[in-house]
């Protein structure tokens, strides 16, 4: 391994694709590495069945960050995310290891990566008018306002659309014309990401929404709402707000698990095209896990082609 270099390892990948296992592997064949979450749901106490949560043990087993650190009633965005993150990866780079960055959440590890642009304002009064409003009409908005913009969100997606919305109305811009710039300087990156065949992948997220249901999501969710209320991050949060419906009445646990699993498919779809999109090197597990430690242990040597 080369010393005296800013080196950040990245993988990606859709839900249910295995990261979380995959990135224990990594680090325990190479110590030096320590795991940096980029799930944006783990970042939050108590979302722990949900959010298929790296558990205590493995937790003990291997150096974890930024799983646990914030209050549903207390929403991190993405300039937060990139705040605390860099302090972290500034932690572990002094004490001469790699951090590895894993999660589904590429828009947080691209500003991990790249950096927020600016100017990113906020204006908490005009954020909840454009939450109270219907996502449908939003995004409808959105897509008379920023074409390329929309083009880039789901229409489910009423996080990003307010924010969108939010950032046009307060600088008068289009949102797309914030362009993120390239990798950090002083960096090397290695950006990696692993996945499965469709099929598969559709299967695997199947019974896990089941497994999850079956370990008491629907008790975590009660239990959320009568700790902190029906918030933001509950009701934006896949999976999290259908069984927010099941307990209002207006769905039920089957029409919920069905729709679950759904949107969860159409997220992991999207997940990877964004990391494609990224300039992520795929491998598919289990077929080529091999290739990706040898991926990881050619660049650790320097073998690898700089990026």
């Amino acid at each position: 391994m080369v010393s005296g270099e800013a080196r950040v390892i990245f993988l990606g990948g859709p839900t249910a694709s295995g990261k979380s296992d995959v990135a224990i592997e990594i680090a325990m064949e190479f110590p030096f590495i320590e795991i940096v979450n980029a799930d944006s749901v783990q970042l939050y106490k108590y979302m722990d069945i949900g959010s298929a949560k790296v558990g205590h043990f493995e937790r003990s087993i291997v150096p974890h960050h930024l799983i646990d650190v914030a209050e549903i009633d207390d929403p991190w965005d993405v300039k937060r995310y990139e705040e605390e993150a860099l302090k972290v990866v500034d932690a572990i780079q002094q004490r001469g290891n790699i951090p590895l960055v894993v999660g589904g959440s590429g828009f947080y590890m691209f500003a991990l990566e790249s950096g927020v642009p600016g100017p990113i304002g906020k204006d908490e009064k005009l954020r909840e008018k454009l939450y109270s409003m219907d996502t449908e009409r939003l995004y409808e908005w959105l897509n008379e306002v920023d074409p390329e913009r929309a083009r880039e969100i789901s229409k489910r997606d009423k996080k990003r659309i307010v924010r969108a919305l939010e950032l046009y109305m307060l600088t008068g811009e289009k949102p797309s014309k914030f362009k993120w710039q390239g990798t950090r300087s002083g960096w090397r990156v290695l950006k990696v990401a692993v996945t499965r065949e469709r099929k598969e992948l559709k299967d695997r997220i199947t019974k896990r929404v089941y497994e999850m249901v079956e370990r008491g999501w629907l008790e975590e969710v009660r239990y959320l709402v009568e700790r902190c209320g029906k918030t933001r991050v509950l009701t934006d949060t896949l999976g999290y707000r259908e069984l927010l419906m099941v307990l209002d009445g207006a769905l039920t646990i089957e029409e919920a698990v069905r729709e679950i699993i759904k949107q969860t498919y159409k997220y992991a779809k999207r997940q990877i095209g964004w990391f494609k999109g990224k300039g992520y090197e795929f491998f598919k597990l289990e077929e080529e896990k091999e290739k990706l430690f040898e991926r990881i242990r050619g660049w650790l040597d320097d073998k690898a082609d700089r990026r």
